[in-house]
């Protein structure tokens, strides 16, 4: 291993020399101490005029999970808008060296000044916030996740979609984007799934009107004031898609609920609307533009300047500054950075859960009603974040309001390019199909799903595969055997045990961060499920407090990516020295070599989750990473008390047991259980 950690450093700014023509300029090591040392800014003046220069970006990161992968993909954006803005401008040439959440370094070449570098991104940013919010995905750009995934919403009786987030100034873009999705929805092929969601974000997007006899909440008296009201559509049309003789909202309704209409019919008849929606805007008919959301004044009204000014807040290029917060005097900073001046209202599909609940001083205020608690920058990073996650329906209060999806959050240095980053998400993504399919399985036969059932069952396929067609010499393994020998191996079989607890919600997503060979990764992972009686987020909090479980998870994540650079579980990845370093885990903050974490915990977990017992509608995953925080802490008392309430002899009532043994075969003569696997682990407890 090399024992410097900032050679990729060295060999980046190699290769950006030689690709310059300037391999003979500045020693590659100067620039990496400089890196190492964190500078802001250092320049080399070049005989020709122009200079050379190391340049570090600077964003602070909110660390709230509120925002806070939003925030991290905000940076990503920032990073690559400056080299657009530097080369497309004509300022010179510039390369990332390195980065982590908050610091990006550049080489730069050229003759312009930080001042003007500054203007050019400024001019950039604001010119690519459209595609920001509304375009297709594009990580080269910087652009992460796809407006589809916050088109899932088939009611709008609760805000369903965070145009809370969104500066007024981009309400055409946001209508267009709009528009795509809504055409999207209604051109696929099995429009029986994508019905209602096309009429909610009909009525929710174009609806002029809330409130008791309100259609921005209701697709049925939108309707029905599109036909009554607005004099937009025939009522013989309307009458026609649902085979009813009177057009009235509680008729439609009645209809829509029953699922009693003519499927082409109604697809038609929404495209039609939208068509014409389009063509009153196109035409300055401004009261179909996000008719009854400008109205509610719901989006952030703000300038462009204002909002770049606020979003820029705290960001450093080099020496300057691009941007000065606003201060108001006597007002209570944003809610979650604590920095910016508030300028969104609280709601549900913002922030999540948890948002009406107190935060800072602004929830002492008398007067307080529905002020704003949250500034530009940080719901513009909610809105990125859901970009990524999505939102969804959740129980709350007897209501069902759309909230943010919620996430595990995962980071990885490693020599990775974009290929590299999709298909290890390819691998991922199959892990969580397969594991699906064997719990699928698993629940028809009414049987405990488990790593060692997967085992069994593929171990019974290979026999039926080999009896059938043995494989040749030389051939080529399958996936599927791929795939038994990954669940083979002990010390990963806890973290597989862990994805296969995980919620279907959220799909599992690799990120790069950053450019170049080194990068940084960013695993997105759905949280854990509860057993039945379990609160929501039991198993999620058992697991997040838990160094052990997750050293189980980021196992596996190395097994399936096969490098030893550093992985992070509620640790901030850091340029810093020590904060980087290979073959190690950091979790909760504290680094941990990864070999011996491997070896340690995972004796630990895999006795753990073999010999808990299955508790009806308990999670399983829950109680054995309980079990093994204990072994962990008392190995022998804990061990011994796994023994006394094990059936180990013959007899013992199963049921009875609060322990399931390791083996049903029986010593010879003895009436107990071979206790071959029990020996193992006080072996590996031993060494520990």
């Amino acid at each position: 291993m090399n024992r410097n950690p900032f050679a990729f450093v060295v060999q980046a700014t190699e290769e950006t020399l030689n690709n310059w023509g300037l391999a003979d300029t500045v020693s590659s090591h100067t620039v990496a101490s400089r890196v190492a040392d964190g500078a802001a800014y250092w320049e080399r003046a070049l005989p020709d005029g122009s200079h050379l220069a190391v340049i570090r970006l600077f964003s602070p990161v909110v660390q709230r999970e509120e925002v806070f992968l939003g925030n991290v993909l905000l940076n990503d954006f920032l990073s690559k808008a400056l080299m657009r803005a530097v080369e497309q401008g004509g300022l010179g040439r510039m390369a990332l060296l390195a980065n982590d959440l908050e610091n990006y370094y550049y080489l730069y070449h050229g003759e312009a000044a930080l001042d003007q570098m500054a203007e050019r991104f400024w001019q950039e940013i604001l010119s690519s916030l459209p595609n920001l919010y509304f375009g297709d995905e594009d990580p080269a750009r910087g652009i992460h996740g796809k407006l589809e995934r916050m088109f899932t919403f088939e009611k709008s009786d609760f805000e369903p979609f965070p145009v809370y987030s969104v500066p007024h100034f981009l309400a055409k873009p946001l209508e267009q984007g709009v528009r795509r999705q809504i055409q999207r929805l209604l051109s696929e092929e099995d429009f029986d799934k994508n019905a209602r969601k096309a009429m909610a974000a009909l009525s929710f997007f174009y609806g002029q009107t809330s409130g008791g006899l309100g259609d921005a909440q209701s697709f049925a008296m939108f309707l029905y004031r599109l036909v009554d009201v607005y004099r937009v559509l025939p009522a013989e049309t309307v009458a026609r898609v649902f085979g009813i003789k009177e057009v009235t909202k509680n008729e439609i309704k009645d209809k829509i609920d029953a699922g009693q209409f003519s499927r082409e019919d109604l697809r038609n008849l929404l495209g039609e609307l939208l068509a014409y929606f389009q063509a009153e805007i196109e035409q300055g008919k401004d009261e179909w533009l996000l008719g009854f959301i400008r109205k509610d004044r719901k989006l952030i009204e703000i300038t462009p300047e204002e909002f770049l000014s606020e979003a820029l807040t705290g960001v450093q290029m080099g020496y300057a500054s691009p941007a000065v917060p606003v201060v108001v005097e006597g007002e209570v900073g944003c809610r979650l950075c604590g920095v910016r001046f508030p300028r969104v209202r609280d709601r549900f599909i913002t922030l999540g859960v948890n948002v009406f609940r107190f935060h800072n001083e602004s929830a002492k205020k008398s007067d307080r009603k529905d002020d704003p608690n949250t500034c530009a920058k940080c719901a513009l990073s909610a809105y990125l974040q859901q970009r990524v996650l999505g939102s969804g329906p959740a129980p709350l209060g007897g209501k069902l309001p759309q909230l943010p999806r919620l996430y595990n959050l995962l980071f990885h240095y490693g020599h990775h390019d974009e290929a590299g980053a999709q298909r290890l998400a390819a691998v991922i993504d199959y892990l969580f199909d397969r594991i699906g399919s064997f719990q699928q399985r698993a629940r028809e036969e009414k049987k405990p799903f488990s790593v060692e059932y997967m085992r069994e069952e593929l171990a019974r396929w290979e026999r039926e595969r080999q009896a059938a067609e043995p494989r040749s010499a030389g051939e080529i393994p399958s996936a599927e055997e791929a795939f038994a020998a990954l669940i083979a191996d002990d010390t990963v079989a806890p973290g597989l045990e862990t994805l296969g607890q995980m919620r279907t919600d959220v799909q599992a997503q690799v990120l790069p961060l950053g450019v170049g060979d080194y990068r940084l990764l960013a695993f997105i992972l759905p949280q854990l499920q509860p057993g039945r009686d379990e609160a929501l987020d039991f198993v999620q909090r058992r697991f997040s407090r838990s160094r052990l479980a997750a050293f189980t998870l980021l196992a596996l994540l190395r097994k399936l990516c096969g490098c030893d650079g550093p992985y992070y579980f509620q640790s901030v990845p850091t340029l810093a020295p020590g904060g980087f370093d290979a073959n190690t885990f950091y979790v909760q903050g504290k680094a941990e070599n990864a070999d011996e974490a491997i070896r340690h915990f995972s004796a630990i977990a895999n006795f753990a989750r073999r010999v808990v017992k299955r508790q009806e509608g308990h999670s399983l995953l829950a109680d054995w990473i309980l079990l093994a925080e204990r072994l962990q802490e008392d190995p022998l008392g804990t061990f011994s008390e796994v023994l006394r309430d094990s059936p180990l002899r013959v007899g013992d009532d199963l049921r009875e047991a609060r322990y399931r043994r390791l083996s049903n075969e029986f010593a010879k003569g003895m009436g107990v259980i071979d206790g071959t696997e029990y020996l193992k682990l006080i072996e590996q407890l031993k060494q520990l």
